[in-house]
């Protein structure tokens, strides 16, 4: 078959160096309709930047992301230079008619712009093998990018505001190689991020775990794998629809493997127990890992023939396909975060241990540090002694203890991007509060026993200036530390001139 359910998830790049056609005549000729029949050709959307989203109403993957699609649709519905549209096939692939398909769409009250490929030429003339998957288009007419599965609404707006760091077009039959993914250069975007779910028992403790490992970008938990399409907790506890307790991890292949992400989840289960975690009895819990991209089972199984090698009972393990995966109630999500009290099976010391293969995607050979001489010239008496010498502003005294406005806060000395808008808030301490900085491999941290206190002290990496200390108080739902930071010590730079100041490349970070 052409399309399945199974739909591997991420990027499928092809080498540096090769080109992709550009959308050949036939696509263009092509008519598609919108709900009232109205024509649309995609030839006229030359001279802006396209984005395609092919999708449909029997793919749990494609309506979890319709919201999210939905927002970004909105977002760009007055951009001159950007179009966001959606593609189905009724009555192809699976999909139901189109009268049937409208009733739905209008019962859902759906208002992104949706517009039908009855014939699917234009599907079959892109190759698109799966759900959802989606199409970038250039404004030459270039394909830029195809992509199977969702990104983020972010990524997808970097990609289309700079198509120059793009890659290019998926190549047919692409290889998933762990290690070379590994190996690659890191890309300050969150295109990267790669999909796989794991069942490991009462899904609150595993979504809580792997929520604190690093490298991962999100955890939900749900239903997987199952025969009733979106079941109930009650549902799915009596036993009845087959359904495994799951959680879906997006991780980041260049701070963490997922061999690694794997062996974690042995840690935190018994590997021999059928159908049992804890305290926790019945089909619903039982353990597995199942994938969305057929390269990444030859790691899986890797490592289990590792861990079989440790027990003489047989592993009780499922390794195999995704099927399908429905998100749990509203109430399961986080639910340790909500109810830090909460029944939990879990042992969390196994995070202490977690080796990540992080490289900064803050390139250090593009700042240095002035002379003293120059710093004396160029910062001001604060400003350096703070920098220079560890000195710590009044508390309320600095000019962005407050500041809320839009864009990246940068080292006063060197210039080298330390934090986002995004991850500042407001603490009350009366300095500047960040949640986290832009990239780990920015900050350094050292022990100071000053004043009879035991802190930690951060500075830049590359001016190695004083900037401020972290604590442990920050907000709980966003890492739990608090980065507290002297005005003097950095530069802000608003979004609208991160270009003209050479750090387009971060505005993914700050909107």
């Amino acid at each position: 078959m052409l399309f399945s359910r199974a739909m591997p998830a991420g990027d499928e790049a092809q080498p540096a160096g090769t080109s992709y056609p550009s959308v050949s005549k036939s696509i263009y000729g092509e008519i598609l309709s919108g709900f009232d029949r109205e024509p649309i050709r995609l030839e006229q959307f030359q001279g802006k930047a396209v984005y395609i989203k092919f999708w449909a109403t029997w793919c749990p993957l494609c309506l979890a992301g319709l919201e999210d699609f939905a927002a970004l649709a909105e977002q760009v519905s007055s951009s001159p230079d950007i179009v966001v549209i959606s593609i189905v096939t009724p009555g192809l692939n699976g999909e139901i008619s189109r009268s049937d398909f409208i009733d739905w769409a209008r019962t859902r009250k759906l208002s992104f712009p949706i517009y039908f490929d009855e014939s699917g030429a234009v599907s079959k003339e892109f190759e698109i093998r799966g759900y959802p998957a989606a199409v970038y288009l250039a404004k030459d007419g270039t394909v830029m990018k195809k992509t199977a599965g969702d990104e983020l609404n972010v990524q997808i707006l970097h990609n289309l505001a700079f198509p120059e760091e793009v890659g290019l077009a998926a190549s047919k039959n692409k290889t998933y190689d762990e290690t070379a993914d590994m190996e690659k250069k890191p890309i300050n975007t969150t295109a990267n991020l790669r999909d796989i779910y794991f069942s490991g028992g009462c899904f609150w403790g595993v979504e809580e775990y792997f929520s604190r490992v690093p490298g991962v970008y999100d955890v939900t938990v749900g239903y997987a794998n199952g025969t009733k399409g979106n079941p109930s907790y009650e549902e799915v506890c009596s036993g009845k629809t087959g359904h495994a307790e799951t959680v879906h991890i997006r991780y980041d292949p260049q701070t963490i493997s997922l061999k690694t992400l794997a062996e974690q989840l042995f840690k935190i289960i018994d590997p021999t127990s059928v159908n049992r975690q804890g305290n926790d009895v019945g089909s619903q819990y039982r353990t597995g890992m199942y994938y969305v991209n057929e390269g990444d089972r030859s790691v899986l199984a890797s490592v289990m023939e590792g861990i079989q090698k440790k027990y003489s009972k047989p592993l009780a393990v499922e390794l195999m396909p995704l099927k399908n995966y429905y998100l749990a109630e509203e109430y399961h999500q986080d639910y340790l975060k909500k109810n830090p009290n909460g029944y939990c099976h879990i042992d969390f010391e196994s995070l202490k241990n977690i080796k990540t293969e992080r490289k900064s995607f803050v390139d250090p050979s593009k700042y240095s540090k002035p002379s003293d001489e120059e710093l004396k010239k160029r910062l001001t008496p604060e400003e350096y002694n703070v920098t220079q010498k560890g000195e710590t502003e009044r508390a309320f005294s600095g000019k962005l203890w407050d500041h809320k406005a839009p864009g990246i806060y940068v080292d006063v000395t060197t210039g080298e991007p330390l934090f986002s808008s995004a991850d500042k808030f407001e603490s009350g301490c009366g300095w500047p509060s960040f949640t986290k900085p832009i990239d780990p491999a920015v900050i350094t941290e050292h022990e100071d026993n000053s004043y009879g206190m035991k802190r930690i002290e951060v500075r830049s990496r590359v001016g190695n200036s004083h900037l401020g200390h972290v604590f442990n108080d920050g907000p709980k739902d966003m890492g739990g530390l608090r980065y507290c930071i002297n005005s003097v010590a950095i530069r802000f730079v608003p979004y609208d001139e991160m270009d003209k100041q050479n750090y387009g490349n971060l505005k993914f970070l700050v909107k």
